[in-house]
């Protein structure tokens, strides 16, 4: 079987050494990778993640860097057109966000004042168009990013990989089991995964980390550790995964 995991946080650039991210070490990816590794059926193991993620240990894993949400999203697509992959294991926390434009209050001003009806959407979109620095001066006063969403992979991920078992991951915080049950479960069918690792950031904490394995029917799986979710989740995929082959 061959196997793509992502992992990790992408970081999206504001200019040349700045940039936006999240806290994602890629920890838990890296060590799902190491459990399909033990597997002898795991032949290959496509891993994406940015630079600065926890790297997994295990001869099978190759390594493709990816640091922004369209890289990612640029390296999945190559490797949907030159591999038959058995699963995809998408853990990487993608931002929502990425910078569209970096402004000052005085610029923004100025374009308010000429765009008349248009408005701040006329002034905004002026402004995007502006070049973009290769790196912002340290001396400009208040600077203001205007922020675009990011494509999301997750949903790009069926019509790639048309005979994969998909797993997705959603992460909330401090909600109930019920509405983070319900909303992973949205996210599985809405984006036509097979599992998806449901989770709450309230409860992790060092290796302790409770996770929620589902199905569009049931939860087949509670963990409590990073090592736990890491087992449960290479063994449901690599056992739906030898179904399909």
């Amino acid at each position: 079987m061959k196997i793509l995991v992502t992992l990790g946080g992408t970081r999206e650039p504001i200019d040349n050494v700045r940039s936006i991210t999240n806290t994602s070490t890629g920890r838990l990816g890296s060590l799902i990778v190491n459990e399909l590794s033990r597997d002898e059926r795991a032949d290959e193991i496509f891993v994406i993640c940015p630079d600065n993620a926890v790297r997994p240990d295990c001869e099978k894993a190759r390594i493709i860097r990816a640091d922004s949400s369209f890289c990612a999203a640029e390296r999945i697509k190559e490797i949907s057109e030159n591999y038959r992959i058995d699963a995809v294991i998408h853990s990487m926390a993608v931002s929502d966000y990425t910078a569209a434009a970096v402004f000052t209050a005085d610029e923004l001003d100025c374009e308010l004042k000429k765009a008349g009806e248009g408005g701040i959407q006329k002034a905004l979109a002026v402004l995007s168009e502006k070049p973009r620095e290769s790196k912002i001066s340290s001396a400009l006063s208040s600077p203001m990013i205007l922020l675009k969403q990011t494509p999301k992979i997750i949903g790009s991920l069926r019509g790639l990989f048309p005979d994969a078992v998909i797993v997705g991951f959603k992460l909330l915080s401090n909600v109930s089991r019920e509405e983070l049950f319900d909303t992973a479960r949205r996210l599985l069918i809405s984006n036509n995964c097979d599992l998806v690792l449901a989770n709450d950031s309230s409860t992790i904490h060092g290796e302790e980390h409770t996770g929620f394995l589902l199905d569009k029917d049931e939860c087949i799986g509670t963990f409590f550790t990073k090592q736990e979710i890491a087992r449960g989740v290479a063994f449901a995929v690599l056992q739906r995964a030898e179904v399909r082959t």
